[in-house]
């Protein structure tokens, strides 16, 4: 685990030192981000990314003390707009994605979008076929990208991704995510809006 102190070191510190009973919004933040961690890692530390043997230490162990240290040694900002816990989530989300792309380097599953209408996005895990065109591959794993990168600054956004990507319903992201109906509908609206932006998705 890395330990050098960060361009950010005095910044975090400065915020850590102005919140109120700042071991309690630690305790609480660790406690949310341990749940999300495990929520997004389930079934996916037996092999792959995310082993025991590759990380050195227990997934979860490892990702809880990497987003803590980040902050406390300055290597990400502590953003003014997120929570200690929302930005706890935010680092482990970011370190979780960039293990996984470090061993996509040979036979890793290909990510595929599809497209239920104009409002609706799922995420599959199925394999593209082997005579995939190689724009058209090249294309969906961009897409792939893109729909990181658009979401990386809205928690939100993030958790509502990682729901669809566990091929969770509606009812169930509504009550993972402690939101009504409404609410979920809105988000899922500023998702796609957010998505559809970028002009990667009016490619075919």
């Amino acid at each position: 685990m890395e330990t050098e102190t960060g361009k950010y070191f005095e910044k975090n510190h400065k915020k850590l030192e102005s919140v109120p009973d700042i071991e309690q919004q630690w305790a609480m933040a660790l406690d949310k981000c341990r749940d999300h961690i495990n929520f997004r890692l389930k079934k996916r530390t037996v092999f792959g990314a995310h082993t025991e043997a590759r990380l050195g230490e227990n997934p979860l162990d490892y990702y809880i003390s990497y987003s803590y240290d980040a902050i406390l040694s300055g290597r990400w900002e502590w953003k003014d707009k997120y929570t200690l816990s929302e930005q706890m989530i935010l680092i482990a989300d970011s370190t979780i994605s960039t293990e996984v792309e470090k061993v996509q380097t040979k036979k890793a599953k290909e990510n595929k979008v599809v497209y239920d209408g104009l409002d609706s996005l799922f995420y599959l895990q199925d394999p593209l076929p082997d005579e995939l065109d190689m724009v058209k591959e090249i294309l969906i794993n961009k897409q792939i990208s893109v729909i990181v990168e658009s979401i990386n600054e809205n928690s939100d956004f993030a958790i509502f991704w990682e729901c669809v990507k566990e091929g969770m319903k509606s009812n169930e992201i509504a009550t993972f995510m402690e939101k009504t109906p409404k609410q979920l509908y809105k988000l899922r609206e500023g998702f796609i809006k957010k998505i559809k932006e970028s002009p990667y998705f009016e490619m075919e």
